[in-house]
């Protein structure tokens, strides 16, 4: 009788422990994640790997992945910590582990590329010039970015059929910037996968005494903010963590950014090194890359308004060269990134 009393003493002991909030901070722990706290709007952000949850103080759900709502018990503040019920974490965890299991299933992948030659019609961009046998050569950016984008489409298009290769120009005719960043941004609603925004341009400077040669390439300054998620697909519940869910996408984009905009310009030495000197990467808030809602990148491909770097952009061999060097690139960008490795863990 008492061995019978003493298992169902245990019995209700564990029932007891089991029905016990647990610590926000174990639980990561126990994850193996990273928790980021806004204590202002008692919102927190746990890094599982490749996987977010967004949780707050009283909201009855939980955000995994910017989309996924899951139904938990609200997270409730008890003695200064942040309490979750032990069926709110299962349900969480489960949430996650489906992530995965999608993932492995369904494997990450580059579903768009948009090249985006700049300028085009009534904008000439800047103009150049050369002497040939005599003669004066112009060179119109318009022109020379157009035959490096449509050498680029035919190399990736031959790499990656499985792939849409997509321009916001295929001629001479004008496109507003606006244009541009709504063409790119219309992509991200045909599919669930991930779209790479490409612009191409051509250098200038006004000081008459300079001749800069180089190619560079740009992208987004970690710092800028943008609105990224729409706020009406959250409802006026998830309102709250509109903000933070906001910056962790930023983040990620700008990652992916500065990691594909090193990968081209390693191409880019790669292939026209030799001739045309590396200026390295930089930031800047570019129109089209700040609008653009993806991993967006802007390359200088040289100097027009220098006559020696104005000769080579007029040469169909050397286009295609830098052409082969933003290929390569974008090439090791998707490499990585499908293969699931963490873009930014180089």
């Amino acid at each position: 009788m008492k061995k019978a009393a003493s298992i169902l003493i245990l019995v209700a002991f564990t029932s007891i422990a089991m029905a016990q909030d647990r610590d926000l901070l174990s639980v990561v722990d126990e994850l193996g994640g990273v928790l980021e706290w806004n204590p202002l709007r008692e919102v927190g952000v746990i890094s599982l790997g490749q996987d977010r949850i967004v949780l707050q103080v009283g909201t009855p759900f939980g955000v995994v992945n910017y989309r996924e709502k899951v139904p938990i018990d609200p997270p409730s503040r008890v003695q200064g910590a942040v309490m979750l019920t032990e069926s709110a974490v299962e349900a969480l965890r489960a949430a996650v582990e489906q992530e995965r299991l999608a993932r492995a299933l369904e494997q990450l992948r580059i579903g768009y590329v948009l090249i985006d030659p700049g300028h085009g019609g009534k904008d000439s961009g800047a103009v150049g010039e050369y002497q040939k046998g005599g003669k004066t050569v112009p060179v119109k950016e318009k022109d020379t970015v157009l035959a490096i984008a449509q050498d680029l489409s035919q190399m990736l298009r031959a790499a990656y059929p499985d792939k849409e290769i997509r321009h916001t120009r295929t001629d001479d005719t004008y496109v507003s910037l606006e244009d541009r960043a709504e063409t790119a941004n219309a992509l991200l609603q045909k599919t669930k996968d991930a779209v790479l925004y490409i612009s191409i341009h051509a250098n200038a400077t006004l000081n008459k005494l300079s001749r800069p040669t180089g190619f560079e390439v740009w992208y987004l300054p970690p710092e800028y903010r943008r609105t990224l998620l729409d706020p009406r697909s959250a409802g006026g519940e998830a309102s709250e963590m509109l903000p933070i869910l906001n910056s962790v996408l930023e983040e990620e984009i700008s990652v992916e950014s500065i990691v594909l905009a090193r990968e081209i310009l390693k191409g880019l030495d790669g292939k026209i090194g030799s001739l045309s000197p590396d200026r390295g990467l930089k930031e800047e808030s570019w129109y089209v890359v700040r609008n653009a809602k993806m991993p967006a990148v802007l390359i200088e491909v040289g100097f027009i308004s220098t006559p020696e770097e104005a000769a080579r952009l007029a040469s169909e061999t050397y286009l295609k060269q830098v052409a082969e060097g933003i290929y390569d690139g974008i090439h090791s960008f998707i490499s990585r990134f499908e293969g699931n490795e963490s873009v930014g863990s180089r």
